[in-house]
């Protein structure tokens, strides 16, 4: 647990709310809308950040955020 938080420490804010955003369900392309990116800068926070914190799939990193207690507990996206 201490090393998972010390990884999600180090990701950047725009990883973060990256992460955030991806376990409400958002699709890339809706994530950059709503952040103003590029739908390729979202991918590249999505790729970093899955990097960073060892996840292997999407529910690998979703089960990490909620154990990091950073998911989001209404996802009606």
């Amino acid at each position: 647990m201490d090393d998972l938080r010390a990884r999600y420490e180090s990701l950047s804010a725009r990883e973060r709310k990256v992460l955030q955003l991806v376990t409400t369900g958002l699709h890339n392309k809706q994530i950059a809308g709503e952040m103003k990116l590029s739908e390729v800068t979202v991918k590249i926070h999505r790729r970093n950040l899955m990097h960073t914190l060892g996840a292997k799939s999407l529910p690998d990193l979703v089960r990490m955020a909620g154990v990091l207690g950073v998911a989001p507990r209404d996802t009606k996206h």
